[in-house]
């Protein structure tokens, strides 16, 4: 019998048996928050006569990523049948029961379907859940049909929803194939220059950083002042080598220099990646593009899958690698053109001792110290060490004593184990000092290594993007960093943005970007829903054109906004560029509050009754003749009296 009739005939016997049980499959509760719908559903009534699947994760872990991959597949693979697929968000960590955090996951890893936020597990428990990932499935009548635990259930997973809708077919039960009232959350959103960067480094020699642009799958290279030097990938995601305009990656994170040579952890191509700084070249020295589970062994590096790599050290000829996928730390020999794994034994575990038998759960960030690695532990929380000599594993900081215990987080300074860390990603070595992204506190620590002690540097605890005295400032999971001379470079991934610590005077600024281009497609698919009329985003880089003083006849009039557009630079076509009028105070008003801007010049009327003072702002994307696009922000007050002597019309343009 072949592996899919085998599949096939359990899911056959598995469904007959569930159907005929009839299990009722609970509601998912009232005020609960919802992502991607324009309102909350209900399994009795928009979900009625639809297989549904029901994707329970939660965004931390590598497992629920890989799974998100295979909800996009059978999406696709169901379009326009009765199948109806929702993502059930219950947290691991305090930070990811936030809907607002939650949400942003979405966003990030381009979530199509209905996810309902289940902040108090309470649908989780419902459903007697027992583990990250776990996908329930729901019959058009709105019983249990089944579930399948963890990752690599693809082809499993295809098999029950085919075979769930021939029996239901068989049964004559009514089935409904109307779309659901979906809004996808990333038609409210405006294209940024960046879009979650995960990781940064620095080429001292060139004094330039180099930003691993994760959400516009590319690595963007700057000055250290933030003027831009050039992309590398496309922009588009892919695996595809070339030049740098033509090679594609696909949610690019660690980042490792050897001289002119950078390496590239490409996660989601599941590979690494190799630029030639020289030739501008890249190309690819380990994996095939696709996800690999071997856990043991020395491997022939580009014929195999490797899993979800989310980090990247050099070390001689070679490179060290944090792949979260397996829960290890895994060697590419540049000489020999191998790899396998040098620590960690596969289970996911806080576990100490020789390398081989050691355990780690989802290492996210690594720092090089000579001989000594130090690792991000993602999903247990701590901070940990590999003696690459000695070949042990130790702990920094952070954690259990419990190998098996991953839910010891928390926010707490101090040596050794315990509350140290909520999620960490990122690792930066200077001298004595190691530098910690706090992910999910929305901090950077730094750890003694003379003494142990961890303590907060930067950062309040709370979510936000205000630059200030380092402990009053804030960030949104900031998930890399890079040291250079006195300043701390953060790639702070939910503020899509970089900031910059002082190591001196003890600051936080934001970068401000200049002519960093956004990719065209990112642009133009922005933002297509239409926003309401609150003030847009002050963003880097806005020009204020002050005040502009008029005085206007009573009555209609007409307010006029003209754009300056260098030679060969157009309107990028379908984007969202747009027009807002706030209305301040006094008798003046526009009648069309907000808008489309379709060309270097729109005009609004206004309804003018008297004097009056209105904020005008024009936020628009230009794209040049080979296809580069910037967004560009403008900002005018209009203060306005009337008078004998009035025009019928007021022009606001920018001047660049």
């Amino acid at each position: 019998m072949t592996d899919r009739a085998q599949l096939v005939q359990k899911a056959r016997e598995l469904l007959t048996n569930n159907s005929n049980l009839r299990i009722p499959a609970p509601e998912f509760g009232a005020d609960r928050t919802w992502l991607n719908t324009k309102r909350p559903l209900s399994l009795r009534a928009d979900l009625r006569g639809k297989v549904v699947v029901l994707d329970f994760w939660t965004y931390c872990c590598i497992n629920c990523m890989h799974v998100l991959e295979d909800m996009k597949y059978l999406e696709e693979k169901f379009a326009g049948a009765p199948v109806a697929f929702v993502g059930v968000h219950s947290a691991k960590f305090a930070n990811e029961a936030d809907a607002a955090h939650v949400r942003q996951a979405v966003l990030r890893e381009n979530i199509e379907h209905a996810v309902v936020v289940d902040q108090d597990m309470a649908i989780w428990k419902s459903y007697q859940v027992r583990s990250w990932p776990t996908v329930m499935l729901v019959s058009p009548e709105g019983t249990i049909l089944g579930q399948v635990a963890g990752e690599g259930q693809r082809a499993a997973l295809q098999v029950l929803i085919e075979q769930a809708l021939e029996l239901y077919k068989s049964k004559a039960v009514i089935l409904d194939t109307k779309p659901l009232p979906l809004r996808l959350e990333r038609e409210l959103e405006l294209a940024r220059e960046l879009a979650y960067p995960g990781k940064i480094a620095v080429r001292a020699s060139a004094r330039e950083l180099y930003i691993a642009d994760t959400g516009h799958d590319r690595i963007v290279v700057t000055t250290l002042e933030g003027r831009f030097v050039c992309s590398i990938g496309s922009g588009r995601p892919g695996f595809v080598d070339g030049s740098l305009a033509e090679a594609c990656f696909d949610k690019p994170q660690g980042l490792a220099f050897d001289g002119t040579t950078l390496y590239v952890a490409d996660t989601h191509n599941h590979a690494i990646r190799k630029v030639d700084l020289l030739a501008n070249t890249v190309s690819t020295v380990a994996g095939n593009g696709t996800l690999g589970y071997l856990r043991t062994g020395v491997m022939k590096a580009r014929e195999i899958g490797l899993n979800s790599p989310w980090d990247v050290a050099v070390r001689g000829d070679s490179v060290l690698i944090a792949m979260a996928g397996p829960h290890q730390i895994w060697r590419l020999d540049l000489s020999q053109g191998t790899i396998g794994p040098i620590a960690g034994d596969g289970s996911e575990r806080k576990l100490d001792g020789p390398s081989d038998k050691a355990a780690f759960a989802q290492p996210s960030g690594l720092a090089l110290a000579g001989d000594l690695l130090f690792v991000a532990d993602a999903e247990a929380s701590s901070v940990r060490i590999v003696d690459l000599v000695g070949a042990r594993v130790g702990t920094v900081a952070g954690g259990d004593t419990n190998p098996q215990n991953l839910f010891v987080f928390g926010d707490q300074d101090g040596r050794g184990l315990g509350k140290r860390f909520q999620h960490p990603l990122g690792l930066a070595f200077d001298q004595d000092v190691l530098y910690v992204a706090d992910t999910f506190n929305h901090k950077i620590k730094w750890i003694d290594l003379r003494s142990g002690h961890v303590t907060s540097f930067a950062g309040d605890g709370e979510p936000g993007a205000a630059d200030d005295d380092a402990a009053e400032a804030n960030f949104r999971e900031p998930s890399g960093v890079a040291v250079f001379e006195r300043s701390l470079f953060v790639a702070d991934t939910n503020n899509h943005s970089v900031r910059v610590i002082d190591l001196v005077d003890h600051t936080v600024t934001t970068l401000a970007l200049e002519g960093v281009p956004i990719p065209a497609h990112v642009a133009i698919e922005s933002g297509s829903a239409s926003i309401d009329a609150q003030p847009l985003p002050a963003l880097p880089g806005t020009r204020n054109f002050g005040v502009v003083k008029a005085t206007l006849e009573p009555g209609e009039a007409e307010l006029e906004l003209r754009l300056t557009l260098q030679p060969g630079e157009k309107l990028a076509p379908q984007s969202p560029s747009q027009f807002r009028v706030l209305h301040d105070f006094g008798l003046t008003a526009a009648k069309a509050i907000s808008g489309a801007i379709k060309g270097a010049s729109t005009k609004i009327p206004l309804g003018v009754l008297g004097s009056g003072r209105l904020f005008v702002q024009a936020l628009y994307y230009v794209c040049d003749a080979q296809g580069q696009c910037r967004l560009r922000s403008s900002r005018w007050t209009l203060e306005v009296d009337t008078g004998p002597r009035g025009k019928p019309n007021i022009v606001l343009e920018e001047k660049r």
